[in-house]
């Protein structure tokens, strides 16, 4: 019986890739399986203040997880699956490298988000977070690519993240199902048996999904969330 859904935000919950605009048709996915006793979990690699406001407004009952997996927040109580945060010395190298630090990281307990410059290619963007991720790793961290910002981690993932989350509301990852758009949602998608993504998806993610939607973004997400009450009403 499914009984959660974690979803990733920007990119999935959003009009498109790209945009940061909230679908509607996504709101009418979260108000859908949440009608229907399925607790939805927003995961997403922003900081803990903006998630938790997001899940507040959207409607969502499930824990939020922020900053990719590194903080949990459920019923008030704060639970950090990480620690650590990359030290100022990394942080003025990955600027060296021409990334402009997120007005988020003042908020940020672990997870330190960065924007590449604007005007990129693909391939430049490629580039530059290889070499970002060669620096991080040199003082032992991740480097996290979501397509909207270059994320330097002290944990696992998302995946670690929402099944820890899963803990808090006593359901497991055989009752849940998993939703995202980036290369960043990938240890999630893979931590549960159902799992999909938008249309728009990248293609590494559209590649280990069991449903690709058609619609793009949030579109896609009320699309899945269909196929998942439907799914359940026909075993």
């Amino acid at each position: 019986m499914l009984k959660a859904v974690a979803t990733d935000v920007d990119g999935t919950l959003t009009v498109r890739r790209g945009d940061l605009r909230i679908s509607l048709n996504a709101v009418r996915g979260i108000r859908l399986l949440e009608s229907r006793g399925v607790r939805v979990l927003l995961v997403s690699g922003n900081s803990l203040p903006v998630t938790a406001g997001l899940g507040v407004y959207l409607g969502s009952t499930g824990p939020v997880v922020a900053e990719n997996g590194c903080v949990i927040m459920y019923r008030g109580s704060v639970t950090h699956v990480c620690s650590g945060r990359p030290p100022e010395e990394l942080i003025r190298r990955l600027q060296g490298l021409g990334l402009r630090p997120s007005w988020q990281n003042d908020f940020r307990y672990h997870d330190v988000a960065f924007y590449v410059p604007r005007g990129l290619g693909t391939e430049d963007v490629k580039a530059l977070v290889a070499e970002a991720s060669d620096v991080a790793k040199g003082y032992g961290f991740n480097v996290l690519w979501s397509g909207y910002a270059l994320h330097v981690n002290p944990g696992s993932g998302k995946g670690a993240g929402s099944l820890r989350a899963l803990e808090l509301i006593g359901v497991s990852a055989s009752e849940a199902a998993a939703i995202g758009d980036g290369e960043n949602d990938i240890d999630m998608l893979r931590a549960f048996q159902l799992s999909g993504c938008p249309g728009d998806a990248a293609e590494s993610v559209k590649a280990i999904v069991k449903y690709v939607a058609s619609g793009k973004g949030g579109t896609g997400f009320l699309e899945f969330a269909e196929w998942l009450l439907k799914e359940q009403a026909n075993p």
